[in-house]
């Protein structure tokens, strides 16, 4: 697993406490690959966040879009993952 999974994953086990434990067990590559986009959703977050430029607030909102679906996407890999093991 990468940096940017591990990371991407312990943010998803945050932000979705009550499925923590099927999070930690998912160990697919569509679920690490999740994970990583995750990741790499939340820096871009953190930089439209903090940026003052004119387009910064549409990015922001572009950021959390995305990184609802990538939790969604996350929740139903981590399950189908459970399923299969």
């Amino acid at each position: 697993m990468t940096h940017l999974a591990e990371c991407g994953r312990a943010r998803l086990k945050l932000r979705m406490p009550e499925a923590r434990a099927q999070l930690e067990r998912a160990s697919s590559e569509s679920f690490l690959d999740i994970c990583e986009a995750y990741e790499l959703a939340w820096v871009g977050l953190e930089h439209w966040t903090k940026s003052d430029a004119s387009e910064s607030s549409e990015m922001v909102a572009e950021y959390r879009e995305l990184m609802a679906s990538l939790e969604l996407d996350a929740q139903f890999v981590a399950a189908r993952d459970a399923l299969n093991s």
